[in-house]
Protein backbone atom coordinates (compact mmCIF):
# COMPACT_ATOMS: atom_id res chain seq x y z
CA UNK A 1 0.00 0.00 0.00
CA UNK A 2 1.29 3.42 -0.97
CA UNK A 3 0.66 5.10 2.37
CA UNK A 4 3.20 2.82 4.05
CA UNK A 5 5.90 4.37 1.87
CA UNK A 6 4.85 7.96 2.62
CA UNK A 7 7.07 8.55 5.66
CA UNK A 8 10.34 6.97 4.45
CA UNK A 9 10.04 8.39 0.92
CA UNK A 10 9.19 11.88 2.18
CA UNK A 11 12.21 11.78 4.51
CA UNK A 12 14.45 10.73 1.62
CA UNK A 13 13.00 13.54 -0.50
CA UNK A 14 13.68 16.04 2.30
CA UNK A 15 17.30 14.90 2.60
CA UNK A 16 17.78 15.03 -1.17
CA UNK A 17 16.21 18.49 -1.54
CA UNK A 18 18.15 19.84 1.43
CA UNK A 19 21.45 18.52 0.03
CA UNK A 20 20.68 19.76 -3.48
CA UNK A 21 19.41 23.14 -2.25
CA UNK A 22 22.44 23.67 -0.06
CA UNK A 23 24.81 22.64 -2.85
CA UNK A 24 23.18 25.11 -5.26
CA UNK A 25 22.55 28.06 -2.93
CA UNK A 26 24.88 27.50 0.03
CA UNK A 27 22.01 28.82 2.17
CA UNK A 28 21.10 27.25 5.51
CA UNK A 29 17.96 29.38 5.52
CA UNK A 30 16.26 28.27 2.28
CA UNK A 31 17.49 24.68 2.12
CA UNK A 32 15.50 23.49 5.18
CA UNK A 33 12.39 25.36 3.98
CA UNK A 34 12.58 23.71 0.56
CA UNK A 35 13.29 20.32 2.16
CA UNK A 36 10.26 20.64 4.45
CA UNK A 37 8.02 21.67 1.56
CA UNK A 38 9.25 18.75 -0.53
CA UNK A 39 8.72 16.29 2.31
CA UNK A 40 5.15 17.49 2.92
CA UNK A 41 4.36 17.40 -0.79
CA UNK A 42 5.70 13.88 -1.27
CA UNK A 43 3.92 12.67 1.88
CA UNK A 44 0.56 14.05 0.73
CA UNK A 45 1.00 12.56 -2.74
CA UNK A 46 1.72 9.09 -1.36
CA UNK A 47 -0.74 9.10 1.56
CA UNK A 48 -3.97 10.40 0.10
CA UNK A 49 -6.22 8.60 2.58
CA UNK A 50 -9.12 10.39 4.22
CA UNK A 51 -9.26 10.63 8.04
CA UNK A 52 -11.89 7.87 7.99
CA UNK A 53 -9.62 5.62 5.95
CA UNK A 54 -6.74 6.29 8.38
CA UNK A 55 -8.95 5.28 11.31
CA UNK A 56 -10.09 2.15 9.47
CA UNK A 57 -6.51 1.18 8.65
CA UNK A 58 -5.45 1.72 12.26
CA UNK A 59 -8.38 -0.41 13.46
CA UNK A 60 -7.53 -3.18 11.01
CA UNK A 61 -3.90 -3.20 12.16
CA UNK A 62 -4.89 -3.30 15.85
CA UNK A 63 -7.43 -6.07 15.21
CA UNK A 64 -4.86 -8.12 13.26
CA UNK A 65 -2.40 -7.76 16.14
CA UNK A 66 -5.02 -8.97 18.65
CA UNK A 67 -5.89 -11.92 16.42
CA UNK A 68 -2.19 -12.83 16.23
CA UNK A 69 -1.98 -12.69 20.06
CA UNK A 70 -4.94 -15.05 20.41
CA UNK A 71 -3.58 -17.46 17.80
CA UNK A 72 -0.17 -17.48 19.50
CA UNK A 73 -1.82 -18.71 22.72
CA UNK A 74 -3.71 -21.36 20.71
CA UNK A 75 -0.41 -22.52 19.18
CA UNK A 76 1.16 -22.73 22.65
CA UNK A 77 -1.75 -24.81 23.98
CA UNK A 78 -1.48 -27.13 20.95
CA UNK A 79 2.20 -27.75 21.69
CA UNK A 80 1.35 -28.97 25.19
CA UNK A 81 -1.52 -31.27 24.18
CA UNK A 82 0.73 -34.30 23.82
CA UNK A 83 1.47 -34.07 27.55
CA UNK A 84 -2.21 -34.36 28.53
CA UNK A 85 -2.84 -37.99 29.49
CA UNK A 86 -6.65 -37.78 29.71
CA UNK A 87 -8.20 -38.51 26.30
CA UNK A 88 -11.29 -36.48 27.19
CA UNK A 89 -9.29 -33.43 28.25
CA UNK A 90 -7.05 -33.68 25.17
CA UNK A 91 -10.12 -33.94 22.89
CA UNK A 92 -11.77 -30.88 24.47
CA UNK A 93 -8.59 -28.84 24.12
CA UNK A 94 -8.08 -29.94 20.51
CA UNK A 95 -11.67 -29.00 19.74
CA UNK A 96 -11.20 -25.56 21.32
CA UNK A 97 -7.92 -25.00 19.46
CA UNK A 98 -9.66 -25.81 16.17
CA UNK A 99 -12.73 -23.68 16.93
CA UNK A 100 -10.97 -20.45 17.95
CA UNK A 101 -9.18 -19.75 14.61
CA UNK A 102 -12.40 -20.65 12.78
CA UNK A 103 -14.36 -18.30 15.02
CA UNK A 104 -11.97 -15.41 14.38
CA UNK A 105 -12.09 -16.02 10.62
CA UNK A 106 -15.89 -15.98 10.67
CA UNK A 107 -16.05 -12.84 12.80
CA UNK A 108 -13.63 -11.15 10.37
CA UNK A 109 -15.88 -12.14 7.45
CA UNK A 110 -19.29 -11.37 8.97
CA UNK A 111 -18.63 -8.59 11.48
CA UNK A 112 -15.21 -7.02 10.91
CA UNK A 113 -16.05 -4.04 13.13
CA UNK A 114 -16.21 -6.36 16.15
CA UNK A 115 -13.02 -8.30 15.37
CA UNK A 116 -10.82 -6.26 17.72
CA UNK A 117 -13.11 -6.72 20.75
CA UNK A 118 -13.70 -10.40 19.95
CA UNK A 119 -9.99 -11.12 19.58
CA UNK A 120 -9.18 -9.18 22.77
CA UNK A 121 -11.72 -11.08 24.86
CA UNK A 122 -10.83 -14.43 23.34
CA UNK A 123 -7.17 -13.75 24.02
CA UNK A 124 -8.00 -13.13 27.69
CA UNK A 125 -10.04 -16.34 27.88
CA UNK A 126 -7.28 -18.29 26.16
CA UNK A 127 -4.62 -16.90 28.50
CA UNK A 128 -6.68 -18.11 31.46
CA UNK A 129 -7.17 -21.49 29.79
CA UNK A 130 -3.42 -21.73 29.20
CA UNK A 131 -2.81 -21.04 32.90
CA UNK A 132 -5.24 -23.78 33.89
CA UNK A 133 -3.50 -26.18 31.49
CA UNK A 134 -0.08 -25.37 32.96
CA UNK A 135 -1.25 -26.15 36.48
CA UNK A 136 -3.23 -29.19 35.30
CA UNK A 137 -0.07 -30.63 33.77
CA UNK A 138 1.88 -29.98 36.96
CA UNK A 139 -0.76 -31.78 39.02
CA UNK A 140 -0.75 -34.64 36.51
CA UNK A 141 3.05 -34.96 36.76
CA UNK A 142 3.29 -34.59 40.56
CA UNK A 143 -0.03 -35.61 42.11
CA UNK A 144 1.59 -36.29 45.48
CA UNK A 145 2.28 -32.57 45.86
CA UNK A 146 -1.42 -31.70 45.70
CA UNK A 147 -4.07 -32.68 48.25
CA UNK A 148 -6.97 -34.35 46.45
CA UNK A 149 -5.19 -34.29 43.09
CA UNK A 150 -7.95 -36.29 41.38
CA UNK A 151 -10.55 -33.63 42.25
CA UNK A 152 -8.27 -30.85 41.02
CA UNK A 153 -7.65 -32.66 37.73
CA UNK A 154 -11.40 -33.13 37.32
CA UNK A 155 -11.86 -29.40 37.88
CA UNK A 156 -9.33 -28.67 35.14
CA UNK A 157 -11.07 -31.05 32.75
CA UNK A 158 -14.40 -29.34 33.44
CA UNK A 159 -12.79 -25.98 32.61
CA UNK A 160 -11.46 -27.39 29.32
CA UNK A 161 -14.91 -28.79 28.46
CA UNK A 162 -16.63 -25.47 29.29
CA UNK A 163 -14.26 -23.51 27.08
CA UNK A 164 -14.55 -26.00 24.22
CA UNK A 165 -18.35 -25.86 24.39
CA UNK A 166 -18.24 -22.06 24.49
CA UNK A 167 -15.94 -21.89 21.44
CA UNK A 168 -18.11 -24.27 19.40
CA UNK A 169 -21.32 -22.47 20.40
CA UNK A 170 -19.74 -19.17 19.39
CA UNK A 171 -18.84 -20.49 15.92
CA UNK A 172 -22.42 -21.72 15.48
CA UNK A 173 -23.88 -18.37 16.57
CA UNK A 174 -21.65 -16.35 14.25
CA UNK A 175 -22.29 -18.80 11.42
CA UNK A 176 -26.06 -18.40 11.83
CA UNK A 177 -25.83 -14.62 11.97
CA UNK A 178 -26.75 -14.31 15.65
CA UNK A 179 -23.98 -11.81 16.35
CA UNK A 180 -25.73 -10.07 19.25
CA UNK A 181 -26.11 -13.40 21.07
CA UNK A 182 -22.50 -14.24 20.31
CA UNK A 183 -21.31 -10.93 21.79
CA UNK A 184 -23.40 -11.54 24.91
CA UNK A 185 -21.96 -15.04 25.30
CA UNK A 186 -18.44 -13.74 24.76
CA UNK A 187 -18.85 -11.48 27.78
CA UNK A 188 -20.88 -13.72 30.09
CA UNK A 189 -20.74 -17.42 29.24
CA UNK A 190 -16.95 -17.77 29.32
CA UNK A 191 -15.64 -15.64 32.18
CA UNK A 192 -12.50 -13.58 31.50
CA UNK A 193 -10.67 -15.68 34.09
CA UNK A 194 -11.26 -19.40 34.11
CA UNK A 195 -10.90 -20.43 37.80
CA UNK A 196 -7.36 -21.55 38.49
CA UNK A 197 -6.64 -24.95 39.99
CA UNK A 198 -5.31 -24.24 43.45
CA UNK A 199 -3.39 -25.97 46.16
CA UNK A 200 -5.31 -26.49 49.35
Amino acid sequence: MRHRLATPVSLLAAVGVFAGGYALTGSLLWSPVLAAAAAIGVYLMLDDRTPTQVRDDDYDADAARKVDEALAVVADIRKRLRDVSSARARHDLQQACAAVPELLDRVRATSPSSLFSSASQLSAHLTSLSGVLAQYLDIQRKPAFYPDAARLLEGGEQAFARFSEFALDSVRLVNSGELAQYQANLQTVAPPKIPQLGRE
